[in-house]
């Protein structure tokens, strides 16, 4: 049967920076990125409290737009969706924005409301990353106009809210010192609880433990705090990166004492983020704080993500009109796709998956792991073998090595290291300590697993 492959551009003309994610679909729900590119254009800025688009960035705005355009054209694309969100949606000359847009620069927008926003942003964080099952979780998206506020539990949003203090906002309003003061502080935490102040006694009715944040704030400042652990393999991967309200405070206040040359100077920082990085720093820390949050998360998928993956279910329902709606699941997908590109033996692989699965629930009143632990072990059985393709001798060796390699879409770093070092020492020798990927096994993500590394490594 052939498959009907699909191109699409997705734009997400954000506040501060505008993104184009360009992708081919095809029938069976598969995907590959054709290419990602994001312009700066600080579209809110010396505006944005004013309702107002500059003559400066509105002219990057339309250049962005025109740059998009000729890669789009370049790779062939005819569809195109286009979203705006809070800049140009509240700004006074956002509608003629959107017509200079589509007769400059061929692109047709759309303005989403913020509750529309926000479902997209849900879309591609849940599709993006391993939301724990049967928990109610706190997503957050800090834009330069708004900000997203999501719980969700079990893939469906239980809240949806978009309120209007983005970062470009709040840095506008406040103009604060650089470095800013602590009265500045004083100020703005005062501005939270006044904006905040409703939503945080609907949030506090959830029982939030998990933050998962999805915007540039969030990325820096995890590049930033994974830089200081000298863990840059999250650095270069930080979806999924995971870190403690304890470890985000020497950042918050390394970024309160810096001025904007420290900022800059400093590994994982964007030059867009050194502005407002400030402003959301304090927005994070302020709501960690009120909510009683216990680990934060980083997606890397948003927006222009959960419109992709709506996209895909929309033509799956289109196609499936007879049977319903199905739901994906993208991890799995991504492994099965990983397994499938590397000719594994599908019957022996799953028959050793539905077996490795089996003796973890027998032993669990032992080893105490959980529904997280069980689900890398099932994937890494699948793909045990799949080292085979490149030889049969070595093949763990050489399983690991395409694991880490091609990362597979939706684990983080933390996660693949472990799976690939399941599919390692599948056989043949123990673990010894000049295995790079076994000394960097992620202990303080799995409890459990300095104890087995000490016993393995005592007395080499």
């Amino acid at each position: 049967m052939s498959v009907n492959n699909k191109k699409v551009a997705i734009i997400d003309l954000g506040t501060n920076t505008f993104h184009l994610l360009m992708a081919e679909v095809d029938d069976r729900d598969t995907f590959t990125i054709l290419g990602k590119l994001k312009e700066p254009v600080k579209l809110g800025e010396k505006g944005i409290t004013k309702q107002h688009i500059s003559t400066a960035s509105y002219k990057r705005g339309i250049h962005a737009l025109q740059k998009f355009q000729k890669l789009i054209e370049a790779n062939g694309i005819k569809t195109v969706f286009a979203f705006a969100t809070s800049a140009i949606r509240s700004a006074d000359n956002g509608k003629q924005f959107i017509e200079d847009a589509r007769q400059q620069a061929g692109i047709e927008i759309e303005i989403i409301n913020g509750n529309t926003e926000a479902s997209f942003i849900h879309e591609g964080v849940k599709n993006g990353i391993r939301l724990p099952h049967g928990e109610d979780v706190l997503l957050i998206d800090i834009g330069g106009g708004s900000v997203e506020f999501i719980v969700s539990r079990d893939r469906q949003a239980l809240l949806l809210r978009s309120l209007k203090i983005g970062a470009a906002r709040l840095l506008e309003a406040l103009n604060p010192h650089d470095p800013i003061k602590g009265s500045e502080i004083k100020q703005l935490q005062a501005i939270l609880a006044r904006e905040l102040g409703d939503l945080i006694a609907e949030l506090k009715e959830f029982d939030l433990k998990l933050l998962v944040g999805s915007s540039g704030t969030f990325e820096t400042i995890a590049a930033i705090i994974a830089h200081d652990q000298g863990d840059h393999l999250s650095a270069n991967n930080l979806n999924g990166y995971s870190f403690s309200p304890a470890e985000f405070k020497p950042v918050l206040q390394k970024l309160l004492d810096s001025n904007r040359k420290k900022r800059l100077a400093m590994k994982g920082m964007e030059t867009v983020r050194v502005d407002m990085i400030v402003m959301g720093a304090i927005m994070i820390d302020y709501v960690i704080s009120q909510v009683g949050i216990e680990s934060i998360a980083v997606s890397e998928n948003a927006l222009k993500e959960g419109i992709l993956f709506r996209h895909m279910k929309d033509r799956r329902n289109r196609l499936h009109r007879l049977i319903g709606p199905t739901d994906q699941d993208l991890r799995a997908k991504a492994v099965k796709d990983l397994a499938e590109k590397y000719q594994y033996d599908r019957q022996h692989s799953l028959k050793v998956s539905e077996l490795a699965s089996s003796l973890f629930e027998q032993l669990q009143p032992w080893h105490h792991y959980g529904p997280m632990e069980q689900e890398i072990l099932r994937y890494a059985a699948v793909l045990h073998d799949i080292g085979r393709f490149i030889h049969p001798s070595g093949h763990h060796k050489h399983g690991q090595y395409i694991i880490m390699n091609s990362s597979p879409y939706g684990f983080s770093t933390n996660e693949l290291v472990l799976m690939s070092n399941l599919v390692r020492y599948h056989r043949k020798s123990l673990p010894k300590r000049d295995h790079y990927h076994y000394t960097i096994l992620p202990q303080t993500y799995f409890p459990g697993l300095r104890s087995v590394k000490i016993y393995f490594l005592k007395g080499w």
